[in-house]
């Protein structure tokens, strides 16, 4: 546990916050962290890390009761229905949560009708797949995702649902450890013409060995985690920024803080994305990025 100092003069009492991550603390839990800092209130975060584990998570959550907290920031669907299940009266304030009403996390945007409120990182997945088509005309898209994952799930759908709008046919790739990498990804070359790497904790850690192979076979690779092009070298990011995400969570705590409630704060998307490009895996794998693409880049690797 660590205090907030706030610059601007503390009030009389301490308000206890939990943070729990699901993989690790991100750039979204330093937003968070960050737009606290000024709010003026003397803040206890208590920081826990699931670690992908379920049972860890609900150790968590059994800790968390014990010692009750002002409020509890959690990341990631996974994380959330679980705290959401056994947590009925501490206002919980949830962050990248990819689709919080089709996964029941809120009834809808503008009211949860239960104690969570939050940032989404949901995104257009029609636009996502059009940034791709403009780098590759693809006829067949592969998709690699984890089934035990409901957020995965949701968004494997999005993309099933355009296979006729954007007129292409969707291959699936289940990888629900490291050990379906081997087994499910050697036919990718003479199968697929590129690849899509939804939102996935699962995908997020294996990136570096995923993207071995798909860049060893010369796959064009488009990425819904900005943090994937620069460290695991996936071609093409359109996405949310975590550290903005955060930030708006940190606005949603703040409001329950001055005693609103969570069902009365609509929950969030960000209203801008942010576009990367990987040349050296361009370059690796032999594709041209078009010009119409690069102006748009908010970031290019080099």
């Amino acid at each position: 546990m660590f205090l907030i100092a706030s610059a601007a003069p503390a009030f009389s009492k301490q308000y206890r916050i939990a943070m729990i991550t699901w993989r690790g603390e991100t750039t979204a839990e330093k937003g968070f962290i960050h737009e606290l800092k000024n709010t003026g209130y003397d803040i206890a975060l208590a920081k826990y890390n699931a670690g992908q584990d379920v049972n860890r998570l609900q150790e968590i959550i059994t800790e968390i009761q014990k010692t009750p907290a002002d409020l509890i920031y959690v990341f990631g669907t996974t994380a959330t229905k679980a705290v959401l299940l056994r947590v009925k009266d501490t206002p919980i304030v949830f962050n990248v949560v990819t689709s919080p009403v089709e996964s029941g996390i809120i009834a809808s945007w503008e009211s949860s009708k239960n104690n969570a409120t939050g940032a989404s990182n949901k995104i257009s997945t029609e636009n996502q797949l059009k940034i791709l088509k403009k780098v590759i005309p693809y006829k067949t898209l592969g998709i690699i995702y984890n089934p035990k994952e409901q957020n995965s799930i949701i968004q494997r759908d999005i993309a099933k649902r355009l296979e006729n709008t954007l007129k292409f046919t969707l291959k699936e790739y289940l990888i629900s450890g490291e050990k379906d990498i081997p087994v499910l990804m050697p036919g990718m070359k003479a199968e697929i013409d590129a690849v899509f790497l939804p939102a996935d904790s699962m995908i997020i850690v294996l990136g570096k060995k995923i993207m071995e192979k798909i860049n060893a076979y010369k796959i064009p690779s488009l990425s819904s985690v900005g943090s994937m092009v620069s460290e695991d070298g996936v071609l093409l990011g359109f996405v949310p920024k975590y550290y903005e995400l955060g930030r708006i969570a940190a606005r949603k705590a703040i409001l329950i803080l001055n005693h609103k409630k969570p069902s009365d704060i609509p929950s969030s998307v960000l209203d801008h994305y942010h576009i990367s490009v990987n040349m050296k895996t361009a370059q690796e794998i032999g594709i041209q990025i078009p010009l119409s693409v690069l102006i748009m880049a908010n970031q290019i690797v080099r």
